[in-house]
C-alpha cells in the first residue's frame, strides 16, 4: 500500500509528547499478542501488540489536539495509530481529511478499531461514511460498514438505501467484509422492523451469488430475522 507523506509544523512540546507516547507504548510492549496476530494474518508496519485499554489509559494523560493525533497517526505505528484516534478533537475534523486518514489503515483488525474510536464519534460521521461507500479500496469499505453500524439508530433511510445498493453491487467479499455486512444488516434490522423488508430484499440478492461470503451473509442474517419475527 502506498503511504501518504505528511510534513507537520515543527512543535516542541508536540513533538516531545509524541516521542514519550513512543517510548510509553514500546514500554508496554506485548510480544506473544503480536505473534499470535501475525499468525493470524496481521502485519503491521510496527506493531507492539498493546491491548485497547492500555492505551485508552495512556491516551487520557494527554489533552485532545489535532496536530499531536495527526502525527502520532501518520507515524503508522499500529499503536499511535490507535491513540491518534483517541485524541482528535472531533470538532477539528473535516470529512475530507477523516477519509484521507480512513486510506491510511493498514489492516482490517485497525479498520474496526477506529471506526469505533473515531469516525463514529465525528459530528459528521454520515457524511464520511458517504464519501468512503464507493472506494475501490477493501478497507475503506469495511470502515465505512463498521461506522455506519456503530450508528445505526441515527442512519437515514436514504444512506441505508444507498448501503444496501452498494451491498448488493459488491463483487468480491473477504470474510472480514462479509461479517461486518452481515452484523451491520442485522443491527439494521433489530433498530427498525420497517426496515425488515429492505433488509429481505438485500439478502435475496446476495443468496443468487456463487460467492461462499455471500452465502455466509444470506444465512447469517435469515437466522436473525426469523428470531426477530417471533416477536
Amino acid at each position: 500500500m502506498k503511504v501518504q507523506k505528511s510534513y507537520f509544523v515543527e512543535n516542541k512540546e508536540i513533538t516531545n509528547n509524541a516521542n514519550e507516547i513512543k517510548r510509553i507504548i514500546r514500554g508496554s510492549m506485548n510480544g506473544v499478542t503480536v505473534e499470535s496476530m501475525e499468525q493470524k494474518g496481521i502485519y503491521y508496519k510496527e506493531n507492539f501488540g498493546v491491548a485497547l485499554p492500555r492505551l485508552r489509559e495512556i491516551a487520557k494523560n494527554y489533552n485532545s489536539n489535532m496536530q499531536l493525533a495527526t502525527q502520532l497517526w501518520f507515524l503508522n505505528i499500529r499503536e499511535s495509530m490507535i491513540i491518534g484516534s483517541l485524541l482528535v478533537p472531533i470538532n477539528e475534523m473535516n470529512t475530507t481529511t477523516a477519509i484521507q486518514w480512513c486510506k491510511q489503515i493498514p489492516t482490517n483488525e485497525l479498520s474496526e478499531i477506529v471506526a469505533m474510536t473515531l469516525f463514529s464519534r465525528l459530528p459528521n460521521a454520515m457524511n464520511f461514511i458517504e464519501g468512503t461507500l464507493n472506494s475501490t479500496n477493501d478497507i475503506v469499505f469495511l470502515t465505512a460498514i463498521s461506522t455506519a453500524t456503530r450508528i445505526s439508530e441515527q442512519l437515514p433511510d436514504e444512506l441505508i438505501k444507498a448501503i444496501a445498493l452498494k451491498i448488493n453491487n459488491s463483487e468480491q467479499l473477504s470474510f472480514a467484509l462479509a461479517n461486518t455486512i452481515a452484523i451491520f444488516l442485522t443491527r439494521i434490522a433489530n433498530d427498525n422492523p420497517k426496515q425488515i423488508k429492505l433488509v429481505e430484499e438485500v439478502i435475496a440478492t446476495l443468496n443468487e451469488k456463487t460467492e461462499t461470503y455471500a452465502h455466509f451473509i444470506f444465512e447469517y442474517v435469515t437466522k436473525e430475522l426469523e428470531y426477530l419475527k417471533q416477536f
